[in-house]
């Protein structure tokens, strides 16, 4: 009898094109795998579904929602601006799209919002379970908790209770559905398939950036599914790479106001290397233990007199986990795979080039930690061929206590995303000396305080809380943007107008060209009784931007103030020119005009009043009064 040969390898079988080729049966019940997926989806939606009553954010949600312009009219003039230009510093069209849509059905009210995050993450959930079944249909249970764990893990909390991550969601979902007909047409070649694959790809990038790095997964699945590397192989990706490359050319455009400008914000190279290291592993430790989560993870504060042990470290245990997952070729390419998946897709947002104030962030896990949960499915696969069952039976209780333990965290995690209040206190304990936490929450206070469902006692509660932050926030970092603007605005509805404007002179120094710190300074003067220095800064808005129709109206005031009558109404015109739905400037102009006797012109705003609001029961009975006053001057 012959020896055998112990290092000869057996292939895996690769995908046949063939009509007969038998098809590899699946270890499970399918019945099973299908019910526990849908009880998963299940559970995924009990978990998430109180983040629907949850509030926009000022921070990026009031950009992107409450003051965005382009969702609030859906035309084809809308969605010609929609995708033809940048906004807020990006560039995803159908994510904005997605907004505009949102908007026409609900308005502001931000439960559609957020369940449109959570409908489009259950869809992913069952995206990933498809996807994985198709390039390890061996065992299902691969698929099913690869799934589990993105579903329930603590990290996707952020990219599905946060209204602005929509894109990360969205993008995912073609993403996905793009990789699933990949997947099809390696299996069946019928060019249909990848058609629809480059389609989807397209989609996906309109929904957000990070997904120009699909023709790279594309090449790893090639790889994995032993395909193999021709010039044909190649030469079907090249528009999926000449769509990568000009959706990462507008990306580049679009974030350029978020790299660094400054030789003090520019970190060097050696330090760079050193926090990826750190942040690559830190991701890998949070997939099996998510501790210490937090909406920000500051840059070091020793940055620049050398970093702390624990970023040398992180280079030595990467170092190690690279040779480990090159060994692991010994034992086949599922580790690989799974590592190549999660490296690919983090890449980009691993700060090689520095992008934004943060070394990482929950969000950019939502796809890459696939790979990893990949990994952990092929682990409990391949315990469950062996012989002893000892094994299997504590890597299934340690996936059964994991899967439990995650959604716990997951479901009291949701919690921290409820408010601006909620969210950045969490930040504050987590890193108390992080500048933006100060500042969003100071801002949260500011606008709760201005809400008229407040009395006069608890305005002035939260008008304190926001004054605090913002002091926080100077001792913190003074050079922070707009930190006195808003501590000045803080002391300004304090009526601590002294200190409001001393306040609006120190940013002013340092943003001489930023038309609204002159017109708060403008109204803060004006309060003081200092009418000339306030008419003077309401002329340097107006000089910064003509079409500033409030600083007309506004300076029209003081003119009203000092009796200069018809120098108000003057500013009260072209207020009104500028927008002629300015009701404030119809109302104190026809005062102006009763008081000159110019009825007949009162009336004309009275008219126009009531024309904007037909149920001002106030405008109409004066209107009555003048008509009244006109038939019959002598009474």
């Amino acid at each position: 009898m012959a020896a055998k040969d112990k290092n000869k390898k057996h292939p895996q079988k690769q995908y046949s094109s063939k009509k007969g080729a038998p098809k590899i049966k699946s270890a499970g019940s399918t019945k099973t795998v299908w019910y526990a997926l849908g009880a998963l989806i299940l559970v995924t939606l009990v978990i998430y579904f109180k983040a629907i009553w949850f509030d926009f954010l000022i921070w990026d949600d009031n950009m992107y929602i409450n003051l965005n312009e382009r969702i609030k009219v859906l035309n084809w003039d809308s969605i010609s601006k929609i995708f033809s230009e940048f906004y807020f510093g990006n560039y995803h069209p159908l994510t904005t799209l997605g907004y505009a849509i949102d908007y026409k059905i609900a308005g502001d009210a931000p439960g559609l919002y957020h369940f449109v995050n959570i409908l489009m993450h259950l869809l992913n959930t069952l995206l990933v379970f498809i996807l994985i079944k198709k390039i390890a249909p061996k065992n299902d249970y691969v698929a099913l908790i690869t799934a589990a764990f993105f579903a329930v893990h603590p990290l996707h909390v952020e990219s599905v209770a946060w209204v602005s991550e929509r894109k990360d969601v969205l993008y995912t979902f073609f993403f996905l559905l793009s990789l699933i007909f990949y997947s099809d047409y390696l299996k069946s070649r019928q060019i249909k398939n990848l058609l629809l694959a480059g389609l989807l790809f397209l989609l996906s990038c309109f929904s957000k950036s990070a997904a120009v790095i699909l023709p790279l997964v594309m090449l790893l699945f090639d790889y994995y599914l032993n395909r193999k590397f021709t010039w044909k192989t190649l030469a079907e990706k090249i528009p999926f790479f000449a769509i990568s490359l000009v959706f990462g050319v507008l990306a580049m455009n679009s974030q350029k106001a978020a790299m660094p400008v400054t030789e003090e914000q520019i970190i060097p190279i050696i330090d760079r290397l050193f926090i990826v290291a750190n942040s690559f592993i830190t991701y890998i430790i949070k997939a099996f233990v998510p501790y210490k989560l937090s909406a920000l993870y500051p840059y070091p504060a020793d940055l620049g007199n050398g970093l702390s042990v624990t970023y040398y470290i992180s280079a030595i245990v990467l170092a190690l986990l690279l040779f480990f997952v090159w060994y692991s070729r010994r034992w086949g390419k599922d580790i690989i795979f799974g590592f190549l998946f999660f490296v690919i897709t983090i890449i980009l947002v691993l700060q090689i080039i520095t992008v934004g104030n943060a070394t990482m962030a929950d969000r950019y896990t939502y796809v890459p930690y696939i790979g990893i949960f990949f990994i952990v499915g092929k682990l409990f696969e391949n315990l469950s061929e062996k012989p002893n069952k000892s094994f299997k039976n504590i890597v299934l209780m340690a996936l059964i206590a994991g899967g439990i333990i995650f959604t716990a965290v997951t479901f009291f995690r949701i919690d921290q995303w409820k408010n601006d209040e909620t969210l950045f206190s969490d930040v504050m304990k987590k890193y108390p000396e992080n500048p933006l936490a100060y500042n969003n929450r100071g801002c949260y206070y500011l606008k709760i305080a201005q809400s008229d469902s407040l009395n006069a006692g608890q305005k002035e509660a939260y008008f304190n809380k926001s004054f605090q932050d913002f002091n926080n926030l100077i001792k913190v970092n003074n050079n922070y943007a707009s930190a006195y603007h808003n501590r000045g605005l803080a002391n300004y509805f304090l009526k601590d107008y002294v200190a409001a404007i001393k306040d609006f002179d120190t940013e002013i120094k340092k943003n001489p060209e930023k038309e609204e710190l002159y017109f708060d300074r403008g109204n803060a003067k004006k309060d003081l009784m200092d009418f000339a220095g306030a008419i003077k800064d309401f002329d340097k808005v107006i000089e910064l931007d003509p079409k500033a129709e409030n600083a007309y109206f506004n300076r029209g005031n003081v003119k009203k103030e000092i009796n200069d009558f018809a120098g108000a109404i003057a500013d009260y015109d072209k207020a009104i020119e500028i927008d002629p739905k300015l009701i404030k400037a119809y109302n104190n102009r026809s005062m102006l005009k009763c008081i000159l006797k110019d009825y007949e012109g009162t009336i004309a705003d009275y008219d126009k009043m009531i024309e904007l609001n037909p149920n001002d029961t106030t405008t109409i009975k004066n209107r009555e009064v003048i008509r009244a006053l006109i038939q019959n001057p002598e009474k």
